[in-house]
């Protein structure tokens, strides 16, 4: 028996449908997955042996470094980063004049700073502050800030005029 040309085109039709609608109608068992770090552009949290992630490595360090407001005229600069990523960075000073440079890391291992170029110093990730004084500054003060190898968490730092 042969179906006319319509009947064909109308079976097809109903046969293609049901199988898009049992395609598109299937309940998948697992949710979708959070797209990841990369794809969204933000840094990842991570945490560190003791379970505590970035973010609150971050804010412990800053937190024992704001003893001054940005506001305050002795204020010239501050910043958090990553402690395998390091601070390289170069402050504009007045030259001839006094300044502090405050250093906290927060996680694990220590971190060397290096302040114009001299012999370093080493800092624990502890979670306590050292500073270093620089008399006579020059107009452009390079701060370097690198990880020793295995150390993992949040360093911050900052610049006050004495």
């Amino acid at each position: 028996m042969t179906l006319p040309h319509k009947s064909m085109a109308v079976a097809g039709a109903l046969a293609l449908a049901s199988f898009l609608a049992t395609g598109c109608s299937s309940e998948s068992t697992t949710p979708p997955s959070a797209p990841s770090p990369s794809a969204t552009g933000k840094p990842t949290a991570t945490p560190s042996p003791s379970g505590e992630d970035e973010k609150a490595q971050g804010s412990r360090a800053k937190a024992v470094l704001e003893t001054i407001s940005p506001d305050d005229p002795k204020f010239v600069e501050s910043g958090l980063e990553r402690v395998p990523d390091g601070v390289h960075t170069r402050s504009s000073l007045k030259k001839g004049k006094a300044y502090k440079v405050s250093v906290a890391c927060v996680g694990t291992g220590t971190v060397n700073l290096v302040i114009d170029g001299k012999p370093s110093q080493s800092i624990s990730c502890d979670g306590t502050s050292a500073s270093q004084r620089v008399q006579n500054s020059p107009t452009e003060l390079p701060i370097d800030i690198t990880a020793t190898p295995g150390a993992t968490g949040m360093v911050a730092w900052q610049v006050t005029a004495v």
